[in-house]
């Protein structure tokens, strides 16, 4: 005789998942049997994502068990073998079930794709979401282990660990270099997943009234450890908003009156990192006069001290001037001669008692302050 407690060692966690799949699809098929099928599906959300998720493992799991108990000659008597029939049985009921709501037959390899259409007519279709039921919707339409809300999570997460700590200034970043690092490794996926969640919604909310809904709440920081799948979406996008603000902060505060690009954000604050730490480094994007700015800009936020106490320096800054005086007529170029010209009046007028004339590129300017020593 079998022993069924060896069988389910042999079969390393296949029986416990077709155990667990028979509870799984028992409730399905109530669920699709029922007259207003649609709103238990709703309800019961989570179990459909839990089983289009686990499709394919449970596929291999019944194969295997077939040709093992053909090989091993195992009948009725074990338990895991009468647990495959019931899974079996059900799975085919839920074929028919699934493409008769579906109105599409589907083939016998079809489970998981025919699924996956059913959440997306049921779960995910577009309905009119009345004030009152804003937040229940939200609890209905995102279960927590959507795929897309779990990689949100882990970037929230990320987001709550570094920029949740106190910093030694508002341009400063409170974090090591390999954290910096790892975080922008990480930004664009959990950014796109985190967009994905509000895509989903936004499917589904006819006339944008629960996403906005949704968006107001998450402004304000969550207290309380996050469960349901719209408290996990609030946490993430908050800290999401963290980040960009401290980063943008620290941006805008070193390198003010450049008006610094979306691509050039990750370059820039490695860069201004290293300035930090009085590392040498480049701004990193990949434009030498642009670079040149972003120098300047850096420089020009120290000058009020600068001017007084080394003057040397900005003669070092007359060739990465003239580097920058390349872009000549730009928006930033424009923008950052005119800060250092209002500069060089105000440095030079208890000084000289009149700035020079000659103030025509970003050189002759920094030459002026230079002088003005």
């Amino acid at each position: 005789m079998v022993d069924d407690a060896s069988v389910r060692v042999r079969l390393e966690g296949r029986a416990e998942l077709l155990e667990a799949t028979l509870l799984r699809y028992r409730a399905l098929v109530n669920a699709l049997k029922s007259w207003r099928w649609k709103a238990r599906l709703r309800k019961n959300a989570a179990l459909v994502q839990e089983v289009a998720r686990t499709q394919d493992a449970i596929d291999e799991a019944l194969q295997h068990v077939t040709k093992r108990g053909r090989a091993e000659a195992w009948d009725q008597t074990v338990l895991v073998m009468r647990c495959h029939t019931q899974v079996t049985a059900l799975r085919a009921e839920l074929l028919g079930l699934i493409g008769r709501r579906l109105a599409q037959p589907l083939e016998a390899q079809s489970l998981r794709p025919g699924i996956e259409a059913l959440e997306t007519q049921v779960l995910t279709a577009p309905r009119l979401v009345l004030p009152g039921q804003r937040w229940s919707t939200a609890l209905e339409v995102l279960p927590h282990n959507v795929p897309e809300l779990q990689r949100a999570v882990w970037f929230g997460r990320r987001a709550e660990r570094l920029f949740g700590r106190p910093s030694d200034g508002p341009a400063r970043l409170p974090m090591s270099l390999d954290e910096l690092d790892e975080f922008i490794e990480g930004w664009r996926d959990g950014v796109s997943s985190l967009d994905a969640v509000w895509q989903r919604l936004v499917r589904i909310d006819s006339t944008g009234a629960m996403v906005r809904f949704l968006r107001k709440r998450a402004r304000r920081m969550v207290t309380a450890p996050p469960q349901s799948g719209p408290e996990l979406l609030l946490y993430a996008e908050f800290w999401r908003s963290i980040a960009v603000a401290r980063m943008d902060q620290v941006l805008n505060d070193r390198l003010s009156p450049i008006a610094w690009r979306e691509t050039e954000r990750f370059p820039l604050l490695r860069w201004l990192w290293h300035l930090e730490h009085n590392l040498p480094a480049t701004p990193g994007v990949k434009d030498e006069p642009r670079e040149a700015l972003f120098e300047l800009a850096s420089a020009l936020s120290e000058l009020p001290r600068t001017v007084e106490r080394a003057p040397l320096v900005l003669g070092g800054l007359i060739p990465v001037a003239r580097q920058a005086d390349r872009l000549r007529g730009s928006d930033d170029w424009k923008r950052l001669h005119d800060e250092l010209r209002l500069l060089v009046r105000v440095v030079w007028a208890p000084r000289r008692g009149r700035a020079p004339e000659l103030q025509a590129t970003l050189e002759d300017l920094i030459r002026a302050l230079r002088d003005a020593g």
